[in-house]
């Protein structure tokens, strides 16, 4: 071959080879790129969360005043763009769930995520509402299935659900308020209208000092909760909150098992008492039957994976006092109540720990011999309880 036919053949086999690499470099565009863009469930774009978030997480007063949706909750706009409500949905990671989900538990709990571990102060008004409005956004969207927010948020949801503890079981078990247009509600402002016979519709044990956030209707609260719950260590946060309250609970009943300044009803239970234990045994029951659901959905790998990070994450079990309590705490300190026991090791430990009927059951029983409630009366209240938690298993 003459010289020329060499350069010639080079040439071609140099264009041949850049024709290659180009088609090359589009096919991998072709993947890369829709997967850089694509959420973690490969449907849908995604994003990240607005810049105005980071400032937000490290400054809880300016996180429910740019949050605050206002007393008619029409200023959502901020709040959507936070959690990505609309449109593109959050990414998963530093930038998108987790610094939203840290703006968020500042502006609904009045403390940075760093600095949970500090007593909590009873919720201003800004805060409950922006509680209110993160939990419309999160569950009016396609009513017709369950909430589909990005997992990843999923532990900050439980940090500010377990502020409101108080508020949340009762949303997600008794219902909201139907009569009641406003997103919050004080202490003073819950006595309007003797429900149950309790005095106080919002909690059995008013502070006096508190701000409760109302959920918007119907079933806010119980719908994002469930999704919330699918995640481990979430549902640990959920469980101790909820397990934390009902100590409180009962260790302010009186020694014949009644709310103060009730009479005695021998042979049956107050209106009240019913609703009291059946709030606890409910919300634990939804708790458990939500873990189910997640397995089913895909959302869990197995009931013994869950079960067994549930117990690394949990802070361990509760007990009442011995003796009647009469202080009134606020209901935003309730969830950062001290465990009084391990919940143990090992394959045991998982299978007390997430039997909630169980749970409640030692509790109660419990409480019942430390105050030497009569025999039938405790009977009366596990029956109760019995009723509630069957009913709160009946998630689908």
């Amino acid at each position: 071959m003459s010289f020329l036919g060499r350069i010639r053949g080079a040439a071609s086999r140099r264009t041949l080879l850049l024709a290659g690499a180009g088609v090359l470099t589009l096919a991998l565009l072709a993947v890369l790129v829709p997967a850089l863009l694509l959420g973690e469930d490969g449907s849908d774009e995604c994003r990240q969360a607005p810049d105005s978030a980071r400032a937000q997480a490290n400054d809880p007063k300016r996180a429910a005043k740019e949050l605050d949706p206002g007393e008619d909750v029409n200023r959502t706009g901020p709040l959507k763009r936070l959690l990505r409500t609309t449109g593109s949905p959050l990414c998963e990671g530093t930038d998108g769930t987790q610094l939203a989900g840290r703006a968020l538990v500042a502006a609904t709990t009045g403390r940075t995520t760093a600095d949970q571990h500090e007593l909590a102060r009873p919720h201003t008004e800004r805060a409950a509402r922006v509680t209110h409005a993160a939990v419309l956004l999160l569950s009016e969207k396609d009513r017709s299935s369950p909430p589909d927010f990005p997992l990843g948020l999923n532990p900050y949801l439980a940090r500010m659900f377990a502020s409101y503890i108080q508020d949340t079981s009762r949303g997600v078990t008794l219902g909201e308020i139907r009569d009641w247009e406003q997103p919050t509600a004080t202490d003073e402002e819950a006595e309007y209208e003797d429900r149950s016979g309790s005095g106080n519709w919002a909690t059995p044990f008013p502070s006096g000092h508190d701000v409760h956030v109302v959920f918007p209707l119907p079933d806010g609260a119980k719908r994002v909760v469930r999704r919330v719950a699918a995640s481990p260590r979430a549902f640990a946060t959920l469980y101790d909150a909820e397990r934390a309250r009902f100590a409180w609970y009962l260790e302010r009943l009186t020694h014949t098992g009644q709310k103060p300044g009730e009479e005695l009803e021998k042979k049956t239970l107050s209106a009240s008492l019913k609703l009291g234990l059946g709030q606890s045994a409910t919300f634990v029951a939804e708790l458990m039957a939500a873990r189910t659901v997640a397995v089913e959905d895909g959302l869990a790998p197995s009931l013994a994976q869950f079960d067994r990070a549930v117990l690394r994450h949990t802070r361990g079990l509760y007990h009442p006092a011995e003796h009647q309590i009469h202080t009134r705490p606020s209901a935003a300190t309730l969830a950062q109540r001290r465990p009084d026991a391990s919940a143990g090791q090992g394959k045991r430990a998982v299978e007390r720990l997430m039997d909630g009927r169980v749970q409640l059951y030692a509790v109660l029983d419990a409480w019942a011999r430390q105050r030497d409630i009569p025999a039938a009366r405790t009977e009366r209240l596990r029956t109760e309880m019995d009723t509630w938690y069957a009913r709160g298993l009946n998630l689908r």
